[in-house]
């Protein structure tokens, strides 16, 4: 399981979190009773309810007295930090010491049946120990919050009016605002069931702000009741930029089979126009193919997202990591670009920019890296459970500033790390040879990402199982980019 809390150097930023309390407890006799004590009542303020509060504190409890117990040779040594805190929709325990590793699954070592009662009963949803050296042991207890009733109720009953707009196409697409977070959350629970990555789709308030504040832009497809069926969104990142993510998309189960994300073109476009956007970027799942488009691939991510669950589509549950196949859509002409294509992979990369008809030109000589330190940027997505790894400036040191930042997004928990290469830079071949070297393997090209400038990207798996009979692809340019990814990995785990 991914950890909720990388210990990351810096430039790893961790999620946003509300602190609600902290506390250090030290050796007395019911240290349990004070944590747990302490855990009900901040957890109830975060949004448990009391029942659910009790359960998580007892879970918390039974940690506290065994690291008293099996922690330390002298109990009298033994002191406990304790945090409670909200990360999304998530009320997280986080309890530290300086004791001995233990194994929280081991009754022997810990009050295994209460634990065990507390994931068998759904007490809490997850549980991770881990052991960080010398900072000691972090045990983190999870309850996910209840989305409510207002999002989780069974959708109404199809009135046939609706059903035949549907058939005629009548079907009113508009820009969302604010005042939709409510129903686009309601959507994501009938489409998602509560395993969705997102966690701002689970939280009106938070997704109404970014509605708001401009973060997102959202297309809406509602029929004739009022009621919104389909949703796909646009990220953006800064201002100015000349190409903006886009995704988030979903069809209400009951509407599936009627294009309805097509009827969503026609805004898009006028907004791209409207704003001087070139580009949007995407990446659709691999579990089906419904979410992928007809246009070419241009990256394969393996282990992008954590397991996702697809309400009314058999076959796609599955515990692994789930892969994304990557694209451009221009809604302008594309400016033409020299690049300079790491050699390894010169000849895939160019095979993509000609699948895209994208104007690009190989530069002639690569060269080594520049004197002086490399610039490094990290991005740290605990909530999909990956990093990003950005080469700003390539110094002569990148094959330590890599060792460093991908030990600490280990360190982390987190596994699966993507690594960005600007291809303006002619020592862009000499740095994906070096990311090779720390065992990365090809990912694909992301036009225009960097300040309207290609990149190049590398993927850094880990341990990270990839079951390619899983991956279910749209076209057979895709599949043979996939064959190409993992030749490289030599197979997979």
């Amino acid at each position: 399981m991914t950890s909720l809390e990388p210990e990351a150097s810096a430039g790893a930023p961790a999620p946003t979190e509300r602190l609600l309390a902290r506390l250090q407890v030290h050796a007395v006799p019911q240290g349990g009773r004070v944590t747990g004590a302490v855990v009900e009542a901040a957890a109830a303020e975060l949004g448990l309810t009391d029942e659910q509060a009790a359960h998580l504190s007892q879970a918390a409890a039974a940690v506290s007295r065994a690291i008293h117990r099996r922690g330390f040779d002298d109990p009298a040594d033994a002191t406990i930090d304790v945090e409670v805190v909200r990360v999304g929709h998530r009320v997280v325990v986080r309890l530290d010491d300086l004791g001995l590793p233990f194994d929280y699954e081991d009754t022997d070592e810990l009050d295994g049946a209460v634990l065990q009662q507390a994931l068998d009963e759904g007490w809490v949803d997850e549980i991770h120990h881990t052991w960080r050296g010398r900072d000691g042991n972090r045990t983190t207890l999870v309850r996910h919050l209840d989305p409510g009733a207002e999002v989780a109720d069974p959708p109404p009953t199809i009135d046939p009016d609706d059903v035949r707009a549907l058939a005629n196409q009548d079907v009113e697409t508009r820009l969302g605002s604010a005042e939709d977070a409510d129903a686009i959350c309601r959507l994501t629970w009938r489409t998602y069931g509560a395993t969705y990555q997102h966690d701002e789709y689970y939280r009106p308030e938070q997704l109404a702000s970014m509605l708001a504040d401009g973060t997102q832009i959202s297309f809406l497809s509602t029929i004739a009741s009022g009621e919104v069926v389909a949703h796909s969104a646009l990220l953006i990142d800064e201002p100015g930029a000349v190409v903006v993510e886009a995704g988030r998309a979903m069809v209400d189960p009951r509407f599936r089979g009627h294009r309805l994300l097509g009827f969503e073109r026609a805004l898009r476009q006028q907004w791209f126009t409207e704003h001087g956007v070139l580009a949007m970027v995407g990446e659709a799942v691999t579990a089906h193919t419904r979410s992928q488009a007809e246009g070419p691939v241009m990256s394969m991510l393996l282990g992008f997202l954590p397991p996702i669950t697809f309400a009314g589509i058999g076959g796609t549950d599955t515990p692994l990591r789930e892969a994304v196949v990557g694209g451009i859509f221009p809604m302008a002409t594309i400016p033409a670009q020299t690049v300079h294509a790491p050699q390894r992979d010169a000849e895939m990369v160019m095979q993509l920019y000609g699948l895209q008809q994208l104007e690009r030109t190989l530069a002639p000589r690569p060269s080594g890296p520049a004197s002086g330190a490399s610039v490094v940027e990290v991005s740290v997505r605990a909530d999909l459970g990956h990093a990003v790894i950005s080469i700003a400036r390539i110094g002569a040191d990148l094959d330590d500033q890599l060792e460093q930042r991908l030990g600490s997004i280990r360190a982390g928990g987190i596994e699966v790390a993507y690594i960005d290469i600007s291809l303006d830079d002619p020592a862009a071949s000499w740095a994906a040879d070096v990311a090779v070297a720390h065992g990365s393997i090809f990912a694909g090209v992301l036009p225009l990402r960097r300040g309207g400038v290609d990149v190049v990207r590398y993927q850094h798996l880990g341990t990270t199982v990839v079951d390619p009979a899983a991956i279910h692809l749209r076209s057979p340019a895709a599949r043979e980019l996939l064959d190409y990814v993992l030749a490289q990995r030599g197979g997979t785990p």
